[in-house]
């Protein structure tokens, strides 16, 4: 059960899956949530009812976990909720980010850091070439600024959203989505930045 990065906590119970990974969510049966161990022809599932949740041997654990009728998804340093319509998926061997998630069309929301405030340049410098800056917002307790460009011929918006963490670091919460989506996917990354929790170190 190596290089797990992310937990999915809520309901009563903790799911620790096997890497590599996925969660979905059951569209039918809101109390039921899908994880996926492999890919290809090693793919392995299990469905997992929060009413009756068993572990299942090389695909996800599962342990008694906090009764918010919530899912949360936890990593070492901090935790976030699951937005509606995102998919969990771990991360690729070496890639530091501790899961994605993934949208429709292609829509993907996936945290950076913590890292020392002074690493993170202005928002507004994030802009890469060919895109153009719609909107900008700051509160005390988030930053964002949402960009244009194309992309193969289409219209696309991203989007980044600054956490203040403390001990002068922050998380900056990155999201990208077809135009049609992005009212969708700025919505889900504005909910998990406002979300972040920082966690207890481990002993």
């Amino acid at each position: 059960m190596s290089h797990v990065l992310a937990r999915l906590a809520g309901h009563g119970v903790t799911l620790v899956p096997w890497w590599p990974y996925g969660f979905e969510r059951s569209p039918d049966t809101p109390g039921v949530v899908t994880v996926i161990h492999g890919a290809g022809e090693a793919t392995r599932t299990a469905a997992v009812d929060v009413t009756d949740a068993r572990t299942v041997e090389h695909v996800v654990e599962v342990l008694p976990g906090p009764g918010e009728k919530v899912w949360r998804i936890e990593t070492s340093q901090y935790s976030v909720i699951w937005p509606d319509a995102f998919a969990i998926e771990s991360p690729p061997t070496g890639d530091s980010t501790p899961f994605y998630l993934w949208g429709p069309d292609e829509s993907l929301i996936y945290p950076q850091g913590p890292l020392a405030r002074d690493r993170i340049p202005p928002l507004v410098e994030l802009a890469g070439p060919g895109q153009t800056m719609v909107s900008q917002q700051r509160d005390p307790g988030l930053e964002s600024v949402h960009l244009a460009y194309r992309h193969e011929g289409e219209s696309w918006r991203q989007s980044h959203h600054l956490v203040p963490f403390g001990g002068g670091r922050a998380l900056v919460i990155t999201a990208q989505a077809l135009a049609a989506h992005a009212d969708l996917t700025w919505q889900a990354a504005q909910a998990v930045a406002r979300s972040v929790t920082a966690r207890p170190p481990r002993l």
